[in-house]
């Protein structure tokens, strides 16, 4: 058998790569705004000021979010919510739209939580 008819046939290894951009694409997608969603439903419910634990919590949320969303874009497989190839201006308009309504949730949150519910 010749070199040229022999059929091709990768390497035995696993990427190892993978995980990492399936949890960060899961995160992004799902658990990301659960939490955030969460999060911004405690600063509405149980008022301790403007500054508080959970309103860091929500940044961190929303730092995780937009880290996640970078990994699986660095990752060379990126995909949109909908499954189309994403690109970067895709990636800019998710950082513009994350940090605009997730900083108005939390802002209408600790104005509910702490003026109008209390």
């Amino acid at each position: 058998m010749s070199a040229e008819s022999k059929p091709f046939s990768p390497p035995a290894t696993t990427d190892s790569s993978h995980a990492p951009s399936a949890f960060a694409r899961l995160f992004w997608t799902l658990l990301g705004p659960m939490l955030l969603f969460g999060t911004i439903i405690h600063n509405a419910v149980s008022p301790r000021g403007w500054l508080s634990v959970w309103d860091a919590a929500v940044g961190l949320v929303v730092a995780a979010m937009l880290a996640c969303r970078w990994r699986e874009q660095r990752s060379g497989a990126a995909t949109t919510a909908y499954g189309e190839l994403s690109t970067p201006e895709h990636f800019r308009r998710y950082v513009v739209a994350l940090i605009v309504v997730a900083g108005l949730a939390w802002f209408l949150a600790n104005l509910l939580g702490n003026h109008v519910l209390s």
